[in-house]
């Protein structure tokens, strides 16, 4: 039994159906150019046919899709932080072309993770039935399996749509990145070259406890490591969801040493994940199969480690929850970096085009493809997030406006002149202007998406908050 048995699945014969096969001769009335014709149809079926089947050549590339569970878009050394010791992931970023401005549409819940994934997997926005779409448009995997390829997803099944993962050849509930490994690289083993691979490895690391096996969390020293530039003790206002889960994982104040013995934790989950991805790089490369194979590296969500004073992905900074790291590479695909915007559910369409497969109608996602290509500098002149109905946001290539329905409260940052988010414009004079188009520029995206949410409540909540008190000694 092939180890990628070894936990719970769901399997699914994609065998091809048989080439169809061309009519027989018709009579010896056949004269030259009935035979012709006759000759060009059976060449034509037999092409069909063959494109049709998966690819025993190799000649389709092969993709793999290494999807991280609370990836930061700084999530690797390669991508702006030298704390992290990450080098099999960094040979790829280099290699690749790097999206700085990519984000998650947005949360209706405070698992993120949930809805993050549903739109990835269906290319439909959050306001279409929770990213669910109206059921009349293909998912990706099942536009991987109509293309030919053999698909596997092995990851986490806690707070993902499971029902979407379903179509995939095998669907395996990986509990760490080593077992991911392990049923990734069997699988491989057993399809290389045989059809063109579909290799989605949806990591539970680093979301927190912040596994990693014993070996990686003495690399790094939490006295050491850097504090975030926009490092805050305390969020200085209620941003609508301040006490969850995510928040309570690091006691309140915040302070130097609670959030570096945080950001060593999850260093090492990266690096314990960045191990098992190199075992995975390196079967493609024992199986031939490296060379032809398009990769993509993405975070589900971003992640707050102690800027603005907040250490959970519940909130639309632009250093926070909704912003991800997104690179490709492979072949046939520059290394560079762009500004352009882009959507974490813009891989589906992305993957589709750049393998020519066709992209599925009526999705909202846009495939990413012409900026990849250098045919295109964007695809969408805004990003629009959300979370739940308490923070709502708008960028362009210049300015961040966020507001906070609730507190009827606003904040406006330069991303060009301030990335950091030190400095809220909002209650600037001389930025009156710039707030007001902002204002009705978001409620104009919220139009568009049949977001409904107000954007000025009538009877404001208090926007000063305090945190809990410790729990008492010897507690829970």
């Amino acid at each position: 039994m092939p180890p990628f048995f070894q936990i719970e699945i769901s399997r699914q014969d994609g065998s091809p159906d048989p080439a169809p096969r061309p009519a027989a001769g018709s009579s010896r009335l056949v004269r030259w150019l009935p035979l012709a014709v006759f000759c060009l149809v059976h060449l034509t079926t037999s092409l069909t046919a063959a494109q049709d089947q998966p690819a025993a050549s190799g000649k389709k590339p092969n993709v793999l899709f290494l999807l991280a569970d609370d990836l930061r878009p700084d999530g690797l050394a390669a991508l702006g932080n030298p704390d992290i010791k990450s080098p099999n992931l960094d040979q790829l970023v280099n290699r690749g072309f790097i999206f700085k401005n990519a984000y998650i549409f947005g949360a209706h819940i405070g698992s993120v993770c949930l809805p993050s994934r549903t739109m990835l997997y269906t290319g439909c926005h959050l306001f279409r039935k929770n990213g669910y779409g109206d059921g009349t448009t293909t998912t990706f995997p099942v536009a991987m399996k109509d293309a030919g390829y053999a698909t596997i997803r092995s990851g986490k099944f806690g707070a993902n749509p499971n029902d979407l993962c379903k179509p995939f050849d095998v669907n395996v509930n990986g509990y760490n990145s080593e077992t991911n490994a392990n049923n990734i690289i069997a699988f491989i083993r057993e399809h290389a070259g045989k059809a063109p691979m579909f290799l989605h490895m949806a990591s539970n690391e680093p979301h927190d406890p912040q596994f990693a096996t014993p070996e990686y969390y003495p690399l790094y020293q939490a006295e050491k490591l850097a504090m975030p530039a926009n490092f805050l003790p305390l969020h200085p206002f209620d941003n609508g969801e301040m006490t969850i889960r995510d928040e309570a994982t690091v006691a309140w104040p915040r302070t130097r040493e609670n959030i570096t013995a945080k950001l060593a934790r999850y260093y090492a989950s990266i690096s314990y994940w960045d191990a098992h991805v190199g075992r995975i790089i390196q079967a493609l490369k024992d199986a031939g199969q490296y060379d032809n194979t398009i990769i993509i590296i993405a975070g589900d969500n971003g992640l707050s480690l102690g800027e603005q004073g907040l250490t959970g992905k519940q909130n639309v900074y632009h250093n926070g929850g909704m912003h991800v790291p997104l690179v490709f590479l492979g072949p046939g695909i520059p290394a560079g970096k762009t500004d352009a915007l882009a959507y974490l559910m813009d891989v589906f369409p992305t993957v589709c085009d750049l393998l020519g497969t066709g992209i599925p109608k009526g999705l909202d996602a846009k495939s990413l493809a012409p900026v990849i290509m250098g045919k295109a500098s964007k695809v969408r002149d805004t990003a629009f997030t959300c979370y739940t109905d308490v923070q709502r946001s708008l960028r362009d290539e210049r300015w961040q406006f966020i507001r906070y329905p609730k507190i009827n409260r606003s904040q406006l940052f330069d991303l060009q002149n301030d990335p950091h988010e030190l400095k809220d414009l909002a209650n600037d004079p001389s930025q009156a202007g710039k707030v007001a188009e902002f204002m009705t520029r978001l409620a104009m995206e919220q139009k568009e998406y049949g977001d409904t949410c107000l954007l000025t409540s009538a009877n404001p909540a208090d926007s000063k908050w305090s945190p809990p008190p410790p729990a008492p000694a010897g507690t829970k």
